[in-house]
């Protein structure tokens, strides 16, 4: 009688090894880039969803109690006051601190933190306090988007050509109308060009 030895297929140490590196570094070049758009897809949804946020605040500020952004700009500190604690009842708050800058943050239930610089120049933080950007950062220090054509900043369905930043800007022109940007050095010029004195 005849004896049959099977022999079994199996993938040696070496070629194992060869391929679980292999997988190593692909995924080691894939990781961040993933990592880093769905940070910046984050980001993005996050900075809609605060101007949304602000926005209705502010609307409901100026049909209930008449008060709108644009007629504060130019105000005492004391009305400015008065016009943030109108505008606090209208957000959700959990907590209020005081940035760097010795202006108002107003920390809200959706994990943001507005920065009321101006009743028409408002910052958020998307993160609230945790990084890159602090509330212990003077402005001066706050992590900027990066972008090449300028127009882009103000493209907000696509955003696609900028590396956003956790923060962004929610201004008001002298005639209400609102517009978020990402955050860059100077950006209420960049916004409201038409605003700003001509030397």
């Amino acid at each position: 009688m005849k004896k049959i030895i099977l022999k079994s297929k199996a993938f040696t140490l070496a070629e194992v090894l060869v391929t679980l590196t292999l997988i190593g570094v692909v995924a080691a070049m894939t990781i961040p880039m993933v990592v880093t758009k769905v940070k910046q897809h984050e980001y993005k949804t996050a900075g809609k969803k605060a101007f949304s946020v602000m926005n209705n605040a502010i609307q409901a500020l100026s049909l209930n109690d008449g008060m709108v952004p644009e007629s504060y700009a130019n105000a005492s500190d004391s009305e400015k006051t008065n016009y943030f604690n109108n505008l606090e009842t209208k957000l959700i708050v959990l907590k209020k601190e005081t940035n760097a800058d010795g202006k108002t943050v107003l920390f809200t239930s959706d994990g943001f933190a507005y920065h009321l610089v101006n009743p028409n120049e408002i910052y958020v933080d998307v993160n609230g306090d945790n990084g890159p950007t602090k509330i212990n950062d003077p402005m001066t220090q706050w992590k900027q988007a990066d972008y090449e054509d300028q127009e882009d900043l103000f493209d907000t369905s696509g955003w696609e050509n900028i590396t956003l930043s956790d923060v962004f800007y929610i201004g008001f022109d002298e005639n209400g109308k609102s517009i978020i940007m990402p955050y860059i050095q100077n950006v209420p010029a960049v916004a409201f060009p038409s605003q700003q004195p001509t030397p």
